[in-house]
């Protein structure tokens, strides 16, 4: 079974699970990985962008720099419960 904070990414050449060899933090939203796939008759590495989109949940303790937008669910309650 996948532990709850890894991620499951599928090889798009054969449908292999991936690995992630390395990966490093560009700014606090935007992280790159290496991926390789598990399968060595395919062979495919690669390089993978991830990048956090909306906010789902404020953060009790919020970076200034960080300007994320709202989901459209959140923005919704937050203006349902401002009335």
């Amino acid at each position: 079974m996948t532990a709850p904070h890894q991620i499951r990414l599928s090889c798009p050449h054969c449908g292999q699970y991936m690995k992630i060899r390395a990966s490093r933090g560009v700014t606090p939203l935007y992280r790159e990985a290496y991926v390789y796939c598990t399968n060595e008759a395919c062979g495919f590495r690669g390089k993978l962008g991830l990048e956090m989109l909306q906010t789902l949940s404020p953060s009790a303790t919020p970076n200034p720099d960080v300007k994320l937008p709202l989901a459209p669910s959140l923005l919704s309650q937050l203006l349902h419960d401002a009335n």
